[in-house]
């Protein structure tokens, strides 16, 4: 496990048992110079340079303001284990802590490596780093496409929208287009965000809860595209409906469709028990 993956993992632990958002951490993180959005702190897991020692503090500081418990830098990496660091060494868990703690500590070495990364690895990861707007752009795409190919009520409502305000600021926290926001609403919940918000919220809800909702419906898109982005296409419910939709398109124009039963010239005979042919 890499460095950075590791922080996340610990921060996904904290949020577990601590009922804490992604939105909230990067709130907290933000009164201390930080400028960190929920899709910041999700995109840690894939992003090396997100365990800077800034980022680490930064996060140590918040999670003690939203947590109410006092922490240090070791405390991000709990457990056994070793950590890959940059080039060819690693680290235990334990050995990690120490070092954090100001101890004498070892360090793994893989052998016939060297502790120093190779300029060739440099250069692929730059490149990795400057295609991430390319990634997200893609995402956006293919977001749009899916909802305006997809069943003819998606369609239509996604060819008839434009984004909400709030879809916009989602859109800007998450990194992709606010079009793309609406299109992945739609595509998930069979409504926009505001409308999906609402509906969680309920009716007379203060600004505080809807604030929460929103919050929260950020956070579960964050993680769609997360997993878009990783382990490939993301099931969305509305495209479910384009068999329903089918079904139907068929029974009302059958001509249609290559249907042997309505075409056969031999139809009534065979239904007759006959033999046809």
């Amino acid at each position: 496990m890499r460095i950075n993956e590791a922080i996340y993992s610990y921060i996904d632990s904290v949020k577990t048992n601590k009922g804490l958002t992604l939105d909230q951490i990067a709130t907290e993180a933000r009164r201390y110079g930080a400028t960190w959005t929920p899709g910041f702190i999700s995109g840690m897991k894939r992003n090396a340079s997100g365990a800077s020692l800034f980022n680490m503090l930064i996060l140590i500081k918040a999670l003690e303001s939203l947590s109410g418990e006092s922490l240090v830098l070791s405390d991000l990496f709990p457990g056994d284990g070793d950590i890959e660091l940059d080039g060819e060494s690693s680290i235990s868990r334990e050995e990690l802590r120490k070092a954090l703690d100001g101890k004498q500590f070892e360090l793994l070495r893989k052998s016939g490596g060297n502790l120093f990364e190779d300029p060739v690895i440099q250069q692929l990861n730059q490149s990795l780093l400057q295609s991430v707007p390319d990634i997200m752009a893609n995402v956006s795409n293919y977001l749009v496409v899916t909802a305006i190919n997809g069943p003819r009520e998606i369609h239509n409502k996604m060819a008839h929208h434009s984004p909400t305000l709030s879809e916009q600021r989602a859109a800007a926290k998450v990194g992709i287009t606010p079009s793309a926001i609406s299109a992945i609403c739609l595509l998930t919940y069979g409504r926009f965000l505001d409308e999906e918000t609402a509906r969680r919220a309920g009716e007379n809800a203060s600004p505080q809860k809807r604030g929460r909702e929103t919050r929260l419906v950020i956070e579960e898109i964050d993680q769609k595209i997360d997993y878009l982005i990783n382990d490939g296409p993301v099931n969305f419910p509305a495209l479910n409906d384009l068999s329903a939709e089918l079904a139907d398109r068929i029974a009302a124009h059958p001509e249609e469709y290559a249907i042997a039963a309505n075409r056969d010239p031999n139809k009534e005979i065979e239904r007759e028990g006959g033999d046809g042919r």
